[in-house]
């Protein structure tokens, strides 16, 4: 009987063993499928989410980029002219870099026939932040710089918008001071050279006032001296007087009207190379 007893107690102690044992396994059975089942959802967020970030480039960030004022050259860096100017972003940020370009024409408006000599990238702007483009000239014309707004600005077209700024002439003031100079020095011995002939044509007039009168004077005391002279060589010799005196009257009227003359061309010659010089210069600057 004792036999017995303690038979039935270790199969009932053997049950209970094998029954918690079902127990925790199933428990961990749940557990972990549990587990599995919430790293599986986890790993479905972070893929939405890396879409996300990938489509976010595919349409206009809202930005808009805007040249601000005229470019600047600085001209006393001859011969090369350091060029500059600033490029505001009005809209939202960038959400990516952009490009710029600068051409050059020797007369005209670069943007419409200039030759592309330089180029550039714009990192990322943002909001109402300002940048400044710069391009050292090498070359005396005109230069215009370019650059492009987002791919899809406005949403209106997939080509890349395009600003242009003011176009600003290139020309050292080293060459041009010296340009002047020269113009100065011809204009100067132009009217030394006119004064010059003045003084000499009025000497000659008046050299040739003091011979005549004095060759008056002469003819007036000969006939006082010659007692003997007739009445007919004394009207002779008045005639010659009165001749003498009108040939000079008409050289003096003629030297004062030759003066006159080129006193009134050179000033007509100064006139037409001062107008020459603004038309220069329009030219030069083109339409």
């Amino acid at each position: 009987m004792l036999r017995m007893s303690r038979m039935r107690k270790f199969k009932r102690y053997k049950q209970f063993v094998t029954l918690w044992k079902v127990t925790a396994i199933c428990y961990i059975s749940i557990f972990t499928l549990g587990y599995l089942a919430s790293g599986t959802g986890a790993y479905f967020v972070s893929s939405q989410e890396n879409e996300q970030i990938i489509q976010a480039g595919t349409w206009w960030d809202g930005s808009e980029l805007a040249f601000i004022g005229d470019p600047k050259a600085d001209e006393t860096s001859c011969p090369q002219v350091n060029l500059s100017v600033g490029l505001k972003n009005k809209g939202f940020s960038m959400t990516e870099p952009t490009t710029y370009e600068v051409f050059f024409s020797k007369q005209g408006n670069p943007d419409k026939k200039g030759e592309k000599v330089g180029s550039g990238e714009i990192v990322p702007l943002d909001q109402n932040e300002t940048t400044t483009l710069t391009y050292t000239a090498e070359k005396e014309g005109f230069y215009i710089f370019k650059t492009y707004q987002h791919s899809l600005y406005e949403e209106e077209t997939d080509k890349a918008s395009e600003v242009w700024s003011k176009k600003v002439k290139v020309k050292c003031k080293e060459k041009k001071v010296k340009e002047e100079e020269k113009i100065e020095e011809v204009e100067k011995d132009q009217v030394e050279e006119v004064q010059t002939e003045e003084n000499e044509q009025q000497e000659s007039a008046e050299n040739n006032k003091d011979n005549k009168e004095q060759k008056t004077v002469e003819t007036e005391k000969a006939p006082e001296e010659d007692s003997e002279v007739t009445p007919e060589t004394k009207q002779n010799n008045e005639q010659n007087t009165e001749s003498s005196k009108q040939e000079g009257k008409e050289e003096q009227q003629t030297e004062k009207e030759t003066q006159s003359k080129k006193a009134e061309k050179s000033q007509e010659d100064q006139k037409a190379k001062t107008q020459e010089q603004p038309q220069a210069t329009e030219e030069e600057e083109g339409e």
